[in-house]
């Protein structure tokens, strides 16, 4: 099995239209939308004493490397995980393998993961983390997290990503949307998985704020 290393550096990703033209991320639309949970953590985190800067990057290598083990796991390779320390390495490893059980207790089979894909209806591409089939062979698609709880904006993102794929296999669409949370600490427990199957309203939110990110784009 192939060993690969964890890419620190991450370029923002850039989506291109058939014309040429570059077309909105979907992460990069809903920025235009505040979220009031991660304001109110950044608030405690003051009132702590605590550089929420650095608990926030801490945090998030952790859980960025959470998510690229499971990454590296459907893609068939194998994660060096020798630049790491030995702690970060532990909390990673057990976030891995509670993926790694629900993903076995569900029959899942990927379809594809890390796909990219661009809308020409809407003009705005995102890049998907799995689409899978469950036991019953339907299309599922699935979006890790690495956060301490599911919040509301999460699903207006994953409604974006499953009307990309949707556009481009309108003969075999999702029929679930899950988003699989893992605790940027990996916590024993800090794991969970919620489900949905109409997220068309979320889609709608996304739609609202894609067309002022742009408005507002057009005014510069």
């Amino acid at each position: 099995m192939a060993k690969v290393k964890y890419s620190k550096i991450r370029t923002h990703q850039r989506y291109k239209l058939g014309d040429g033209s570059v077309a909105t991320g979907v992460t990069t639309a809903l920025n235009i939308i505040s979220k009031p949970a991660l304001m109110h953590w950044a608030w405690k985190c003051g009132c702590d004493g605590i550089d929420y800067r650095k608990t926030r990057d801490q945090a998030a290598d952790i859980g960025s490397l959470a998510h690229w083990m499971c990454e590296c796991h459907l893609k068939g390779v194998e994660p060096d995980m020798s630049e790491f320390s030995p702690a970060d390495t532990s909390k990673a490893e057990n976030a891995f393998l509670k993926f790694l059980d629900w993903w076995q207790k569900g029959k899942y089979t990927l379809t594809a993961s890390e796909i990219q894909l661009v809308s020409e209806i809407y003009r705005y591409g995102g890049t998907l983390d799995i689409v899978a089939r469950d036991a019953d062979d339907r299309l599922c698609l699935c979006d890790i997290k690495t956060s301490k709880a599911v919040y509301e904006e999460m699903w207006y993102q994953v409604a974006a990503y499953q009307r990309l794929w949707d556009e481009h296999h309108p003969y075999d669409m999702i029929s679930s949307v899950s988003i699989v949370r893992i605790g940027k600490q990996a916590e024993d427990g800090d794991f969970e998985v919620q489900t949905r199957k109409d997220l068309a309203k979320h889609f709608t939110v996304f739609k609202a704020a894609l067309h002022l990110y742009q408005a507002m784009k057009n005014l510069k």
